[in-house]
């Protein structure tokens, strides 16, 4: 098995090679970023000062400096999670898979080496395994390095310590990005062995992968968030901590007298029935207004990840798996 993981690399050694280094990259750049962000986090009073939106705590210049000089260090971390992390997953998909069978065809050994090899499922587990545990191995490690990186670079948030990640985020760091791995993967060695070229085959995975990206990912979560969504009593100036996404995040206002109203009636519903302005318009809210609000909310964040990653992990499976029986069929060219 080791001969023949070595002869795959050595076969595939550009493609090797350059994801590597993409994976080393991204590595380094999440450890810089992770330590000059761990070096810049002010102490924890200062947060407690910066989130303090009421004035109860006093404002220290001292502490304001060094909150306001750690956002732009901060926004070191931003740049490795988005749009390196985002992309990192599908390029490495897309450069392992698709010469893993594609090529092999495109060069025509793929008639001798079936006829050598007598069975050829053993054949394209024996090119393929190296190469996704090549993948695995290093979205795994960039991931998990992202993933801490980002929670040094948000080390508080207006509630408390923490981090409430964007979808965003998600997508680009721990088990979400190494299931989009699998996925891209997927697409790409069961493309290349129905194409059995490797610059169109290339292509047509890549317009695949970035439409999931732009298309397919929206609306997937929006799935799974509008199966984990919970209505919920917040206080009028709450905004979180949740998942707000699109198409699933909702809220109203309840009157007491049982009636509800949307955002943008419910000031103009509070001025006629007080007969005030600014203020008192306020109080009068916080007597006899309740907010309520549709949301993921942060409690659920791993399930969310764990459901998107089962089902993009999923699907990359599903494909590698149909790939047998098309390398099995396929004449060679």
């Amino acid at each position: 098995m080791l001969r023949s993981a070595m002869l795959t690399f050595r076969m595939h050694r550009f493609e090797v090679l350059i994801t590597s280094a993409l994976v080393a990259l991204t590595a380094i750049s999440a450890l810089v970023a992770y330590t000059h962000v761990t070096a810049a986090n002010p102490p924890d009073q200062c947060w407690i000062q910066n989130w303090d939106f009421e004035g109860s705590l006093p404002d220290t210049p001292e502490c304001h400096a060094l909150v306001q000089a750690f956002w732009p260090v901060a926004g070191e971390a931003g740049f490795v999670a988005s749009p390196i992390g985002v992309l990192l997953p599908f390029v490495v998909g897309l450069l392992l898979g698709v010469p893993i069978v594609g090529r092999e065809i495109e060069m025509r050994t793929a008639a001798l080496a079936w006829s050598l090899s007598g069975d050829r499922r053993r054949w394209l587990l024996a090119r393929l395994l190296p190469m996704l545990a090549l993948a695995l191995i290093g979205l795994v490690v960039a991931a998990t390095l992202i993933a801490e990186m980002a929670r040094a670079a948000h080390p508080w948030n207006y509630q408390g310590p923490g981090r409430i990640p964007s979808l965003t985020e998600l997508g680009s760091e721990g088990p979400t990005l190494v299931g989009r791995g699998v996925m891209a993967l997927g697409i790409a060695v069961f493309v290349g062995a129905l194409i059995g070229r490797t610059l169109p085959a290339f292509a047509i995975s890549a317009v695949l992968a970035f439409a999931f990206l732009f298309v397919g990912a929206p609306g997937l979560q929006r799935v799974i968030g509008s199966q984990l969504a919970v209505w919920r009593e917040v206080a009028l100036q709450d905004d979180g901590p949740n998942l707000f996404i699109e198409g699933v995040y909702r809220q109203e206002y309840r009157h007491r007298d049982g009636r509800t109203f949307q955002d943008e009636d419910v000031w103009g519903m509070a001025e006629d029935e007080c007969g005030c302005s600014g203020e008192a318009v306020e109080r009068w809210m916080e007597e006899n207004v309740t907010r309520y609000e549709v949301s993921v909310p942060i409690e659920a964040y791993g399930t969310f990840e764990v459901a998107e990653t089962v089902v993009t992990s999923g699907i990359g499976t599903a494909l590698l798996l149909l790939t047998f029986p098309v390398v099995s069929r396929r004449r060679p060219d």
